[in-house]
């Protein structure tokens, strides 16, 4: 008997689809084994990636900004110079634990404005590196402790910097206890006992210095800088600051804060010639350093940038 035409057509086609069912059910099957999937997205890739779409300004940017041209490392360092009649700081305003934080009658004096008469140069000016595609091992995180003492009913460091992944051995020196209060993406809020201590270990980098103050002694004020590098520098009395090993060769960022800067948040605005030669914009200038080169920047910070 002849097998119709319109029967093995129909019987390819059964065959066809059976094929497909199997294969599809086979995939299914595959995507259930998790080994098989490939590398799975993580938070600090997905940063990365937005990074390379936005500045740190919300601004769109090309990503050719995050890739890293150059090659070898430079220092940069310099010194920030107060032009002005340098400010007379006033006693803090102690109105408790006299015998603690006033002793023999003295207050302790504030340290918004610090210009060293001798030099004219500006402390507490805090410069770092707001992006790096290269870290040199000398810059990178590390896991040593770091003290941030309170002493008299001050934080004896005024300017804290810090890499990620650096314990703080938060301590009070005095015979009277301290709230200590740290704000931003690392918030630490705890009563730190006469002659007592508490760590922190802080996991969040922080786009600028966040205050850190005392609910009990409430002239109390530090700022608190981590960052995932040590591509940082808090500037002396003298006003001088040093970054070593920077990446040569490609276009670097600096944010350059100050507490008392009249920019919101403390980005120290600057109009000045030798700023505008730096296209100093939002606190924040650019640079590009040689191999090997030690770039020296003296920097002029009228009294007009700055506020009380």
């Amino acid at each position: 008997m002849t097998t119709s035409p319109f029967k093995w057509i129909a019987q390819g086609v059964a065959w066809r689809f059976g094929s497909f069912v199997a294969l599809g059910l086979s995939l299914v099957a595959g995507c259930q084994r998790g080994e098989e999937l490939g590398p799975l997205a993580s938070s600090a890739d997905a940063r990365r990636i937005r990074e390379a779409f936005t500045s740190g300004s919300g601004e769109a940017s090309s990503g050719a900004e995050t890739v890293s041209t150059g090659t070898g490392w430079a220092t940069l360092k310099g010194q920030f110079l107060f032009d002005g009649t340098p400010p007379q700081m006033e006693p803090y305003g102690v109105n408790r634990d006299q015998a603690t934080c006033a002793a023999g009658g003295t207050a302790p004096l504030e340290e918004t404005v610090l210009v060293d008469p001798e030099t004219m140069g500006l402390a507490n000016v805090a410069i770092y590196l707001r992006r790096a595609n290269r870290v040199h091992e000398s810059a990178q995180a590390s896991d040593d402790t770091m003290i941030f003492d309170q002493k008299a009913c001050v934080f004896l460091s005024h300017v804290f910097p810090l890499t990620l992944g650096q314990t703080v051995d938060i301590k009070n020196s005095d015979p009277v206890g301290h709230n200590t209060k740290i704000s931003g993406k690392n918030g630490f809020n705890q009563i730190i006992p006469a002659g007592g201590s508490v760590q922190l270990k802080p996991q969040k980098e922080e786009a600028v210095p966040m205050p850190v103050d005392c609910s009990i002694h409430p002239w109390m004020r530090a700022y608190f800088l981590p960052r995932e590098n040590g591509y940082y520098a808090v500037t002396g009395k003298d006003g001088s600051f040093e970054i070593a090993n920077v990446p040569a060769g490609e276009e670097l960022e600096f944010q350059v804060w100050h507490e008392s800067a009249r920019g919101r948040g403390g980005p120290l605005a600057l109009g000045t010639p030798q700023a505008k030669e730096l296209k100093w914009k939002k606190g924040r200038f650019k640079i590009r350093l040689d191999e090997n080169e030690e770039k020296e920047l003296r920097i002029t910070v009228p009294a007009s940038a700055l506020g009380r």
